[in-house]
Parts: C-alpha cells; sequence; structure tokens
C-alpha cells in the first residue's frame, strides 16, 4: 500500500525538530534573509563574525545541509498536490537546515539530545516521570505553577507564522509575518499545525479529509516527542535538567477524567 507522502508530515516534523529547524521557526531564521535564502542555519558561536559558526560547526557539533525530503506521489486519500506548505517540510520555507552530530541537537546544534547534558553533551542524565496521582500536595501545586509559568513565558527560541508562504513576507513584501508565543502555546500550537485542514483559497472549503498526525505512520513517535519537546523547553524555563513531566494512566478513572479537578488539570464545566 502506498502511504501518501503528505501522511509522512508528522515524521517529518518529528526529524525536523530532532534534527534540523524546527515547527515552527528558530527566532533567527524569520528574517527577510533568511526566507529569501532559504538557509536556516543559526550560528553557535560566531567568534569571527555572523556566518562564522553555522550549526556550530567549528566545534563539531554540526553543519548546513540541503534538506533532503520525500518525493514520492500522494496516494489517493489527498488530492490536492502542491497546496499546502506542510507538503515535504519544511521546503516551502527552507531548504538548507543544521543537521546534528552526535548527542548535539537544536536548530543550531547548541543544545543536547533527550536524556544528554553538559557542554558536549557527553552525560547522561536520568529524568524521573512520576503518576500524577502519585504526587503530593505540594508537588501537584509546583507541576501545575510550572504550567502556568509555561503559559506566561514568552518562548525564547521559537515564533510562529502567522501567514501562509505566499503571504509571508506581508503587504508590503519586506516584513516577515511571524509572532511570539509563549512556551506552553507553542505546544499546543505545533499540535494543531499538524492536523489542521488545507486551505484552498478564500470562499473554497478547506479540505479535512486526511488527518496528519493521527492517522498517519508517525502516530506514536509524533506525540512521544510532541510531549518531549514541551519536557525540554519547560526544563530550560525552570532551569532543572531534572524536571519531568508527570504521566497519567487514563484506565485507572475508567468512565470519568480523574485528574479533571480544580488542583490539577481544571474540574468540568457545568456548561
Amino acid at each position: 500500500m502506498r502511504i501518501p507522502a503528505l501522511l509522512h508530515l508528522s515524521l517529518l516534523l518529528l526529524l525536523t525538530v530532532l534534527g534540523q529547524a524546527g515547527a515552527q521557526f528558530p527566532r533567527q531564521c524569520a528574517t527577510v534573509e533568511s526566507l529569501r535564502s532559504g538557509m536556516c542555519c543559526p550560528d553557535y558561536f560566531p567568534v569571527f563574525g555572523p556566518g562564522t559558526d553555522r550549526c556550530g560547526v567549528s566545534t563539531g557539533r554540526g553543519r548546513c545541509v540541503q534538506v533532503t525530503v520525500d518525493s514520492r506521489p500522494h496516494g489517493p486519500q489527498y488530492i490536492h498536490d502542491g497546496r499546502d506548505d506542510r507538503e515535504q517540510w519544511p521546503i516551502r520555507f527552507f531548504n538548507q537546515t543544521c543537521r546534528c552530530n552526535g548527542n548535539f541537537s537544536g536548530y543550531n546544534c547548541g543544545s543536547c539530545r533527550p536524556g544528554w547534558t553538559g557542554p558536549t553533551c557527553s552525560q547522561q542524565i536520568n529524568i524521573v516521570r512520576r503518576n500524577l496521582l502519585d504526587l503530593s500536595a505540594e508537588e501537584r501545586n509546583r507541576f501545575v505553577n510550572a504550567l502556568h509559568q509555561a503559559k506566561v513565558t514568552v518562548h525564547p527560541d521559537i515564533v510562529i507564522a502567522t501567514r501562509r508562504r505566499e503571504e509571508i513576507f506581508g503587504p508590503d513584501g519586506n516584513t516577515p509575518q511571524f509572532e511570539n508565543i509563549s512556551i506552553y502555546n507553542y505546544f499546543v500550537w505545533s499540535h494543531y499545525y499538524s492536523v489542521r485542514k488545507t486551505f484552498l483559497g478564500a470562499g473554497q472549503q478547506s479540505f479535512g479529509g486526511v488527518d496528519f498526525s493521527h492517522e498517519g505512520p508517525a502516530f506514536v513517535t509524533w506525540h512521544r516527542y510532541h510531549l518531549l519537546q514541551l519536557e525540554r523547553d519547560m526544563q530550560n524555563m525552570l532551569q532543572d535538567p531534572t524536571f519531568g513531566l508527570p504521566y497519567w494512566n487514563f484506565a485507572t478513572g475508567q468512565n470519568t477524567c480523574d485528574i479533571c479537578s480544580d488542583d490539577l488539570m481544571g474540574a468540568r464545566s457545568n456548561f
């Protein structure tokens, strides 16, 4: 069975975040120059001036490479070839991004892969993720406060595109259409971006016949890494590399949501 190329969106987003530029976009790449050149390879530590340490190449962290995408044709489930910015992600916006070596990671290879830390990303670190319902009242309160902090803290590295590629330079053709987003809202946005309908033009009904994150081949890996990215962002925000997101075993509640309470994720509304 042929899998439509666009159904690989979730996996492509996953691989993009792991080894290249994140979705949406690194703040350093949201410029006219980067968009026109198609290059998103920010410097890590440019001692000798801008453009001298792309992807941390001077210290062997990574290098700027041409993006390789899945060029196989779509299957019959998706008939709008060429209409969606997410097709063959991310080449509608960038065709060169960072490829990191070893345990280095991030949009400029300036951070470490999950599970590693230290200046050379050579020190292993174990993160303990506990059952949310096993947390003490004090631990629950700290977790909820951390979520709130993530909700109101602007993401230091990522901005989101507010227009499609054909409109990304704005009405004057020289003002990139990006906005800041909070750490938690970026977590929500990246999920929305992967599942949203395909815009077919003004006055036309958008196409939503395929759910690219939940009906594609990367359903499990995409969602796991999606949570892992939030955890990493919150670790950086809290300056605590040992912070771990608690998990919820939803089977314990049977037919009810046993974490839907005011001291956890919020009680259900009567409306």
